[in-house]
């Protein structure tokens, strides 16, 4: 992955959780936990290319998959901007901030 791919995977993940947070309970604790690892070793890549990824589950990609559909299909709009990206990024739909 490249670096605008890496952030919006990251941008991504964060909606996903801001959702299950703000409007439709998707993700058990142990999920959410392992979506953050997830955004967390994204971030420590940006800045060490050797690091390797630590991708989700399968199943549990799919669940995002499902939550990111469903963030497009209610134009949902997080309550908290993620607070890794920086302003002059796109965000995870695609706006310019």
């Amino acid at each position: 992955m490249n670096n605008y791919q890496i952030k919006e995977r990251i941008a991504q993940l964060y909606i996903a959780l801001q959702f299950c947070s703000e409007k439709i309970k998707t993700f058990t604790a142990g999920e959410r936990i392992c979506i953050n690892q997830e955004r967390f070793q994204w971030m420590h890549i940006l800045e060490n290319a050797d690091a390797e990824p630590r991708p989700v589950s399968e199943a549990l990609e799919n669940k995002i998959k499902d939550v990111t559909r469903l963030v497009a299909k209610y134009d949902f709009k997080p309550y908290y901007e993620d607070p890794f990206i920086e302003e002059d990024e796109f965000s995870a739909v695609g706006e310019r901030k």
